[in-house]
């Protein structure tokens, strides 16, 4: 069980520098495109959406599922 214990503690411990480096890459993309012109929709009956939240987005399921292809991915 110690070898479990470890490994799954290994494997938290990298999940856990992918997400710290992945959202750090996402917000400074997010604030490179803050008050400039972006493309504005509304999808569905209120919810805004911009380029950059697609940027964003994009970006997240690129690096996360590109570094962890056994997990699920799941996006608005």
């Amino acid at each position: 069980m110690a070898d479990a214990d470890f490994s799954d503690t290994t494997i938290q411990t990298r999940d856990a520098a992918l997400l710290q480096d992945t959202v750090r890459e996402a917000g400074a993309l997010a604030q490179s495109m803050f008050r400039t012109e972006l493309k504005k929709w509304i999808k569905g009956a209120s919810s805004p959406v911009s380029e950059a939240d697609i940027a964003v987005n994009d970006l997240l399921e690129a690096r996360l599922r590109g570094a962890t292809p056994d997990y699920g991915w799941l996006s608005e």
